[in-house]
């Protein structure tokens, strides 16, 4: 029999995978575009079945609900870095595993995003941009330079850490908050590990490039800011409703920050009418700061890679819940037992 993996991409560039998996013998049943939730009826129809899931599921994730009644999957695949969307927690514990898109196209490309945004905000560029572009020359602010300056990371995983390296050479001081991180994996990079209290009153662009979690959520938010230095400046490039939005936009408005970059949103699309959308202190981009061509060649890819691999009994390219492994290899030792009974 074929094995089933259930799909749903929120892009027809990730979508690209289904053909790679179909060549390599699956058969894969996709979720009817536009479905926004799930329902019993949903999840009896797609969950028994499936031998693996891969996708986003746009507006539904993959619930504990659902992967309770998985009774045959072996893992959930997320093509992109994020598994905000799944129940980690859940499929750790029925013994799912979950990989994702943590391939180095995905957060070099980020990286190189990050040390992007701070020159730009550092120079000033969104002032000077607008500025002739209305017909004037040079606008009464002049930015200032990146040496010299203090770059607050909040998060120092694999994109913060390529974000320290390629400023190494710029002069700046380099200062992170991260407490999964120890110090000397810090020291490496020649950046001093802070709390969040001493990286917010002592950087000039604090850099937000974590994950969204109970702990993280809102975690930048009026009383984080009113810590910050006078003009200083935030990007957030990691998840959004981890800087709140609300408190961004009085802080550029009384001018206590002068600039801002925001490329994860709270909603997304955030509506049109959104303040900080076309706000002259804000670069917004709408979650593809660090994409590339080459990162789109590369995701579906390993997209595929990973559910075969998975399928196969292999560990994936790129895992989300590692500790799950001895549980992983006894769930796939008994679905092997009981190969052929009915879900």
């Amino acid at each position: 029999m074929k094995p089933i993996v259930v799909a749903s991409f929120a892009s027809k560039v990730h979508a690209r995978a289904i053909a790679i998996l179909e060549a390599a013998g699956c058969r894969v049943r996709e979720i009817p575009q536009g479905t926004s939730s799930w329902t019993d009826a949903l999840i009896e129809e797609y969950a028994p079945s499936a031998d693996a899931w891969v996708g986003t599921f746009p507006g539904m994730g993959i619930p504990r609900s659902v992967l309770e009644r998985s009774k045959r999957a072996r893992l959930v695949v997320s093509q992109i870095i994020g598994t905000e969307f799944i129940d980690v927690d859940a499929a750790t514990e029925l013994g799912i595993l979950v990989a994702h898109g943590a391939m180095s196209e995905n957060f070099d490309g980020m990286a190189e995003a990050g040390v992007m945004l701070i020159a730009a905000l550092r120079k000033q560029l969104m002032l000077k941009a607008m500025a002739f572009k209305e017909g004037g020359w040079k606008p009464p602010q002049p930015g200032s330079m990146v040496a010299g300056a203090t770059i607050g990371l909040v998060g120092f995983g694999r994109i913060g850490r390529g974000v320290a390296r390629r400023l190494g050479g710029w002069d700046a001081k380099i200062i992170a908050y991260d407490p999964h991180v120890a110090k000397d994996e810090a020291d490496q990079l020649g950046v001093e590990l802070v709390s969040l209290n001493e990286l917010l009153e002592q950087s000039d662009v604090v850099v937000v490039m974590v994950p969204l979690t109970d702990e993280t959520r809102n975690m930048i938010d009026a009383s984080a800011m009113a810590r910050m230095k006078n003009g200083a400046q935030i990007a957030s490039i990691g998840r959004g409703g981890c800087v709140d939005e609300a408190a961004l936009l009085d802080a550029l408005n009384d001018g206590r920050l002068s600039g801002a970059a925001l490329d994860v949103w709270q909603a997304e699309p955030p509506p049109e009418d959104h303040p900080l959308r076309n706000h002259p202190k804000v670069i917004a981009t709408g979650h593809v700061i660090g994409h590339s061509g080459e990162l789109y060649a590369q995701i579906p890819q390993v997209a595929a890679e990973n559910v075969l691999l998975g399928l196969r009994g292999e560990v994936p390219l790129h895992v989300r819940n590692p500790q799950v492994l001895p549980d992983w290899h006894r769930r796939l030792a008994s679905l092997a037992e009981h190969a052929g009974e009915t879900a």
